[in-house]
Formats: structure tokens, sequence, C-alpha cells
């Protein structure tokens, strides 16, 4: 958050500058448009007078947008920003009308234009100023992801394009051609009537809460679900604040998570996110659990003899581990699968716990657990449970699904991890 108000720093500065420099181009463009009597570089003017009202919105927009939140406006002062491009709007529409009603006024009047050297050097001076001030503004402005200076970025290229209109609408009057000269000037006045109900109509759709780029909210349930322990999400709202969007997703956990584990997964999923999009203030993660249908259930086996193998005590030294897959309490498939970490001299059941890792296991059952391989499965959302001596696996699935057996909250033995 502090950082994006010092980006939204960098942008007001931008706007005060462009203010000021406008400022000093609209008086130099009224005055030199007043001795010479050129109709279009009157509406150059006119439009060069809208570009500092609207610049000073900006720059007013974004000096609001950084403050810092407050018990009243908990969620910051960032709408300003989209205030400030709205007011932009209004500005131009209103000049547009001012300069068609100057333009036509002057469409079937005669006049001379004076000091016509001069007239042309502003008009070309005007569409450099505006040119460079064009490229000035649309790098702040997305650089710190102000839509409202990026706009005034646009805004001032096509300044540029209106300046080389005055340019030629002032040369045609010198040559006499004061009906295309008036006609020019409505053209420019017309265009920024267009571009002032296009501003007007992206500042009223974010001050309504319109979601951005659905792809946006399909690449953030990407990064949410890349998340480990993450099984799902869904029902992702994102909204746009001025230069940044405020969302939350429902991510789902698997059911029976400790509520630590749950926390620090929506932890990471907001940390993940706001990591690959930048311009995220704020996304809350709402956590619900996922209820799987198919589960599978691992236990340590000396010999597999199907679902009467018995459950032994050493986890780490076990032969081989039976996989039950159950759906709904009835038991789908058995299977067994070697346990390659049982002749190691050292880490015999963390290797064991990675291999049920592997095999996708939800279910431990198991009558001890030593604190590597007991960290290893809970860190991979293994649920591990308690089966109070040897019995068949039969028997300690049917114990499970009646929801008899006890979780592990601490491994037991300590002492040998290897276990």
């Amino acid at each position: 958050m502090v950082e994006q108000r010092k980006t939204l720093k960098k942008g007001e500065e931008a706007a005060r500058l462009s203010t000021f420099v406008v400022l000093g181009l609209s008086i130099l463009r009224g005055v030199v448009s007043i001795a010479s009597g050129s109709i279009a570089l009157l509406a150059g003017t006119i439009d060069s007078f809208s570009d500092v009202f609207s610049s000073a919105a900006v720059w007013a927009g974004l000096n609001v947008a950084k403050k810092k939140p407050t018990e009243r406006f908990p969620y910051g002062y960032f709408k300003a920003e989209t205030f400030a491009l709205l007011v932009v709007a209004l500005i131009l529409m209103a000049s547009s009308v001012l300069i068609v009603w100057e333009s036509y006024l002057k469409l079937f009047e005669m006049h001379v234009t004076s000091f016509s050297d001069l007239a042309l050097a502003v008009a070309a001076l005007s569409a450099v100023v505006y040119f460079l001030l064009a490229r000035y503004k649309t790098r702040i402005g997305r650089q710190v992801s102000s839509q409202a200076l990026t706009s005034e970025g646009l805004h001032s290229m096509i300044d540029v394009y209106a300046s080389l209109l005055v340019f030629a609408g002032v040369f045609l009057g010198v040559l006499g051609f004061h009906f295309i000269e008036a006609l020019i000037g409505m053209g420019i006045g017309v265009y920024v009537l267009i571009r002032g109900l296009l501003y007007g109509k992206d500042a009223t759709l974010i001050l309504m809460d319109v979601s951005p780029d659905p792809k946006m909210a399909n690449k953030i349930k990407t990064v949410a679900e890349s998340v480990p322990g993450v099984k799902g999400s869904h029902d992702i709202r994102l909204r746009k604040s001025g230069p940044v969007f405020f969302g939350e997703i429902h991510i789902e956990l698997q059911e029976g998570l400790p509520l630590e584990k749950a926390h620090a997964i929506s932890e990471e999923v907001e940390g993940r996110i706001k990591e690959n999009f930048k311009d995220v203030e704020l996304v809350t993660v709402h956590v619900g659990l996922s209820h799987k249908k198919k589960i599978l259930i691992a236990a340590p086996i000396a010999e597999d003899r199907g679902l009467d193998s018995l459950i032994i005590e050493h986890f780490g030294s076990a032969s081989y581990f039976g996989l039950t897959l159950v759906e709904d309490g009835q038991v789908l498939n058995f299977f067994a699968r070697e346990n390659t970490g049982r002749k190691l001299e050292h880490k015999k059941g963390i290797v064991a716990a990675d291999l049920l890792v592997k095999e996708k296991v939800d279910i431990l059952l198991t009558i001890d657990v030593g604190e590597g391989p007991f960290h290893v499965l809970g860190n991979n959302l293994v649920q591990i449970f308690k089966v109070p001596n040897e019995l068949k696996i039969r028997e300690a699935v049917d114990l499970f699904n009646k929801k008899v057996l006890n979780k592990f909250d601490v491994p037991t033995e300590g002492d040998k991890p290897e276990r």
C-alpha cells in the first residue's frame, strides 16, 4: 500500500507539471488568437484551456488518492482519481460545445488573419509541446496505473493532431479560405466532444464497480489453485478503484484441515495473487471445505493380504503400504505399494512419507509416526489417524468410516524421526 502511494505521488507530479505547461501554452495561444483573429487558433485555445482544467483535476485527484485510509474511508481514497477522470470528461464536453459555437459564428463571417506568421508558429509550437506532454503523461500513467493520467496522455496526443489541424486552418485562413478554417474549428469541437463522452463512459463504469477483463479473473483463479492444498476456487469478484483493484475469492480446502493450516494456505493465496498482480491493493480470501467423494487411505503393512493385511507398528520399516480407495464408506479398490525406503539406515520414515505424497494419499491409518514423516505428511495435507493396535485394514477402515479414530496432533516417539 505504501508503494502504491509512492507511485501515485509520481503521477501527481506529472499532472502538476502538465498543468503549468499547458497553462502557459494556453495563454500564449489565447493572446495570439485574439491578435490574429484566427478562428482555428481560437478553437485550439479553448481546447487548451480545457486541458488546463483537466490536468488540474487529475492533479487534484491523484493528490487525494494517495492519502492513507481512515476509519471513515477504510478502502482509501483511490476513487478520487476516477472522479478526476469524470471531471475531465465533463470539461471536454463543455469546451466542445463552445468550440463548435464559436466556429459556427465565424462560418459566414469574412475577416483577415493578422500576424499570420506568429499564428502559424504558435500552432506549430503547440503540436510539439503536446507531443512531448503526451509521451510523458502516457509513460508515467502506465507506470503508476493511473487511468486518468493515461487518458490525459491520450488527450494530449489527440491535441497534437488538433494543433496540426489548427496550423492547416490558420494557413488556409491566410490564403482566404475562411470557410474551411471555420469547418476545421467545428471538426475539432466534434472530436473533443467524442473524446469527452468516451472518458465519461470509462469513469462512470469504474464508479459503478464494473468488473475488469474476465481474463484477469481467470488468471487469478489459476494462481490461487497453484497453491498446495487448494482443491478449487470460485466466485472471483474484482472491482477497480482508481488505479488499483479490490477483489475477493472463495477457495476450497480439504475437509478436516487444521485451522492453522487453513489460515496459512489462505495467506499464501493472498500473497501469490498480490505478487503476480501488482495493481491488486486488497484481496479477501474466503475459505470453504471441499467434500471429496473418493478418498485414498494408506496403512503400513508387513505383507500384502488384501483387506485382511495387518497394520504394523513401525511406519518407516513397513514392507508395504496398503492403499484402499473408499467412496461414501464403501471400499472400491485395494492395492499395495512397496516401501522402497525400508532398508535405509536413516530417514526411512521420510522416504516412506514421500511415497505416500506421490501416491496422492488423503488419509494415513497408523499405530505410530515419527516427527519427520509427521511433518512431511502434514505439510502435504495428509491427515493421520491413530489405530489403537494391530488391526486388519478392513477393520481399521471401518473404524475410520464410523469416525471413532483420533487424529495425531503430535508425532509419537519424536526422538526416532526415522520411524
